[in-house]
């Protein structure tokens, strides 16, 4: 089996799961996503061949139509900053479940298995912007990576729009080492 077959199988469990391949932003790659209008949830996935066999690397993302609606209204592409490709992502790389995203070559290609795992990742995730809102209020961890300290800037944002999208806000451009110029 090569890594295109793989992909493909993978493609085919995703889409049986209920995922919908869309294109979130013109420029970026199409993502698997579950539906929804206010929060979409989705997969990006990454087969990698490896000497021993195939893993399933990719990312969890989170984009608001909403707030991107709003963005190409009010904002020039350059001041898009860390909401350039979506509104926020994590790599599943990251996880302590991420051996069950492996396979060797002699054996059978788990492509059912690895939808079913994001789809309950993504499932945790709450669908309404003002459900999302609250559940990183009132606890972060539900969120998992999406809320990690690195997304602090996205979410600060966030916060502030849903009260006030005031235009003349600047949006956070974060750097390399993490930190933040033009925002707060």
């Amino acid at each position: 089996m090569n890594v295109r077959e793989v992909r493909a199988l993978l493609s085919t469990a995703l889409s049986y799961e209920g995922f919908e391949e869309r294109r979130l932003v013109p420029t970026k790659p199409n993502v698997w996503a579950l539906p929804a209008d206010e929060v979409v949830r989705f997969f990006q996935p990454h087969v990698i061949r490896r000497p021993w066999g195939f893993t399933c690397s990719g990312v969890i993302g989170l984009e608001i139509p909403e707030l991107r609606q709003w963005l190409r209204t009010y904002k020039s592409t350059e001041e898009n900053h860390i909401f350039r490709s979506c509104f926020a992502v994590y790599h599943i790389a990251n996880h302590d479940d991420r051996e069950l995203f492996a396979v060797e070559h002699d054996k059978g290609v788990p492509a059912d298995l690895w939808a079913g795992l994001i789809k309950d990742r993504l499932e945790r995730i709450p669908e309404r912007l003002s459900c999302l809102i609250d559940t990183y209020r009132r606890n972060r961890e539900e969120l998992g990576g999406l809320a990690h300290p690195m997304t602090r800037h996205a979410w600060n944002y966030l916060l502030a729009w849903c009260n006030d999208p005031d235009p003349r806000r600047p949006i956070p451009s974060g750097l390399p080492d993490g930190s933040i110029v033009n925002g707060s």
